[in-house]
């Protein structure tokens, strides 16, 4: 009997069943309604259109609360420096970004506004954001806002298996625009300015746009980490200032 413990609220772990090698996610219920997510019954047409697409392994929803994941053993020499210095990996992730992006957006439905709306709704300590949500809405539609985007791409989320990639873990899925999606997985992955800047070249998204969503990154990292977090950490104080430079340099 595999031992499930919660960690990340609940939201974010997997674990692995060694008896016959799947992938468990556990996801603790108050995570549904503390990060206003859909349940797991809602997110069956992602998992069936990303797997016919051939973006992630298979997944199966086995109760309320516990997805199974068919296993995925990823290179072990995938890194970021093998990512970005391969040209012929760089140009297959970033062709797995374009399929992403092509999903018909009518089966996410949330938007990247409706995600940070979410966040600050009905906390008193969001004030400030939540009084700038329409100037916030419309720094987001500065780039087309059309396109469904995976919002949480890292190396932990990019399985490299048989020079293919597969994404895991699309509870962040959003409808916003390629800038987004790159400046996301720059913003988790602490990219350079020279890496961003490949990003930019081989993916053809203008770096201006790139940079223009790092913000809107940090911003949910903040919302996020305030909003699991009891205690006001150095992370969240530090965030917390670089969002207020934000706001008031931006809206």
């Amino acid at each position: 009997m595999i031992t499930l413990k919660d960690q990340n609220e609940g939201f974010s772990s997997v674990y692995k069943n060694l008896t016959n090698q799947k992938i468990y996610k556990v996801y603790n219920q108050s995570s549904f309604t503390k990060f206003h997510r859909r349940r797991l019954s809602d997110f069956k047409i992602i998992y069936n259109e990303t797997y016919k697409l051939k973006l992630s392994p298979k997944h199966k929803i086995i109760s309320n609360s516990i997805i199974e994941i068919d296993e995925l053993k990823t290179d072990p020499k995938f890194s970021i420096n093998k990512l970005l210095n391969e040209e012929k990996l760089l140009k297959n992730f970033l062709a797995q970004i374009r399929k992403v992006n092509s999903i018909d957006r009518r089966i996410i439905k949330r938007n990247l506004i409706d995600e940070i709306y979410n966040y600050i709704n009905n906390n008193s300590k969001h004030q400030k954001i939540y009084q700038k949500i329409d100037k916030l809405q419309k720094y987001l539609k500065t780039y087309r806002q059309d396109i469904v985007c995976h919002g949480d791409l890292h190396l932990k989320n990019i399985y490299l298996k048989e020079k293919r990639i597969f994404f895991l873990d699309w509870d962040y899925c959003v409808i916003s625009s390629p800038g987004y999606e790159l400046a996301m997985f720059a913003y988790l992955e602490k990219l350079n300015e020279k890496q961003i800047n490949k990003l930019s070249i081989y993916s053809k998204i203008s770096l201006r746009e790139i940079s223009h969503y790092l913000p809107i990154c940090q911003l949910l990292d903040y919302l996020y980490l305030s909003t699991i977090s009891k205690k006001n950490d150095k992370k969240i104080r530090s965030l917390k200032i670089e969002v207020e430079k934000f706001i008031l340099n931006n809206l």
